[in-house]
């Protein structure tokens, strides 16, 4: 299984704080790092499975109830915070892969404000917000899930630095790095936008803040930290061609600054969605193939909804079964990939050989490339990444059906 491989990280020597918090050799910390990516991507594809529930029904409910419903506000605020559940979760897997994201114009200042809106409960009452957000200060290339990560690790240890309550100061602004700049930060010089995050907590020594991006190294008490943020931080933000830096004085709190380079040209405004278009509807049947009976309930529900027959079957050996007495009438089979018993891709190879030109998609709260990684997955094999949505969801079912290319039977 890959591991995260990380960048260079300036060490002090092993006798700096070793008592306090002692730093593994190198080979214990990747080890310690693929258990975590194990771990995560099993937590994942359950979170996924719930997720997918949660978003679901509140687009259903969001189908059915009028502009004006005062219930709408709150549904929508669920489905929100869905997705932002998604797209981290795909974040933390992506990390604990070293996957690099998928990169798009983002506002900076747009993200930023709201992300400050959604982590509002989360950091208290007792805590003061300040945002000082240069106007016009364009976008920057990069995956947005990632930068919400980062900002939400930065501004939850700004709130951890200060108990008794304090100020947290949001700042962007645009610098035009030279080449003497930008060598020493080792990133292109040119323009720049920054972040920086303040607090007036009680702030970090010299010793302690030439670890701070270390993995595993953590001020915080035991159980209450596991020292990966600002490690998950610094590899976010050097995948995304930027740099990160920290300054702290004792008593006075810490500032951390993060630099990306300034999008030449903005692509499409972030959050465009998939790509896919409106979904239609039809009246072929669908085998679906789901081991978690709430997932299959509800992916039959919005099939149904759309005009299609559904067919549902609880495992590989159920399909099968189904199959063979009624695989005539059967032109789509949805087919989850892990399962107990067959697998979806051993459940296809079978399906195939019945009927050649049966059409197959796959689902899977696994990301595609864990999925071909293990080579479940084949590059153009026609896949849903859970959480799903029901617009997505249709909209790929009518692409399958509509679709004279069949990848998995041609490979």
């Amino acid at each position: 299984m890959a591991t995260t491989s990380n960048p260079p990280v300036e060490r002090q020597p092993a006798a700096d704080n070793a008592e306090k918090n002692p730093l593994p050799l190198a080979g214990s910390q990747s080890q310690r790092l693929e258990t975590v990516g194990r771990l995560t991507s099993g937590v994942a594809h359950d979170f996924a499975n719930l997720l997918t529930l949660i978003a679901g029904y509140s687009e259903l409910m969001l189908d059915r109830i009028g502009e004006k419903d005062a219930l709408r506000q709150h549904l929508e605020e669920i489905s929100n915070a869905a997705s932002r559940g998604a797209r981290l979760t795909s974040q933390l897997l992506g990390f604990t892969r070293g996957r690099t994201g998928e990169p798009q114009a983002l506002d900076l200042n747009e993200m930023a404000t709201e992300s400050l809106r959604l982590l509002g409960p989360v950091i208290g009452e007792h805590m003061r917000i300040e945002t000082l957000l240069a106007a016009g200060s364009g976008k920057i290339l990069a995956d947005r899930s990632q930068l919400e990560q980062v900002l939400m690790n930065l501004v939850l240890n700004a709130r951890d630095a200060m108990p008794r309550g304090g100020t947290i100061r949001i700042e962007t602004a645009l610098a035009e790095w030279p080449e003497e700049e930008a060598q020493r930060h080792n990133v292109e010089p040119g323009p720049k936008v920054l972040l920086a995050v303040s607090d007036t907590g009680h702030g970090m020594d010299e010793q302690t803040l030439a670890r701070a991006f270390d993995p595993f190294f953590t001020t915080k008490e035991h159980g209450k930290g596991t020292g990966l943020g600002l490690n998950t931080v610094k590899t976010i933000v050097r995948q995304n061609g930027g740099d990160v830096w920290a300054r702290s004085v004792p008593g006075e709190g810490s500032t951390f600054t993060i630099c990306l380079p300034r999008a030449a040209q903005t692509p499409g405004a972030a959050g465009s969605g998939d790509g896919l278009h409106a979904p239609g509807s039809g009246g072929e049947t669908v085998l679906l193939v789901e081991d978690e009976d709430p997932v299959r309930k509800l992916i039959g529900h919005v099939l149904r909804r759309r005009g299609y027959q559904v067919i549902e079957a609880a495992s590989a050996e159920d399909a099968l079964r189904i199959f063979g007495e009624r695989g005539a009438e059967i032109q789509l089979v949805l087919t989850d990939m892990v399962m107990p018993g067959k697998s979806g891709r051993e459940l296809a190879e079978a399906l195939c050989e019945k009927r050649p030109d049966i059409r197959l998609i796959f689902m899977s709260g696994y990301t595609d490339d864990v999925l071909q990684r293990t080579g479940a997955l084949r590059p153009g094999m026609s896949f849903l990444q859970k959480p799903l949505r029901p617009e997505t969801l249709a909209a790929r079912v009518r692409e399958a059906l509509d679709s004279p290319v069949r990848p998995f039977n041609r490979q």
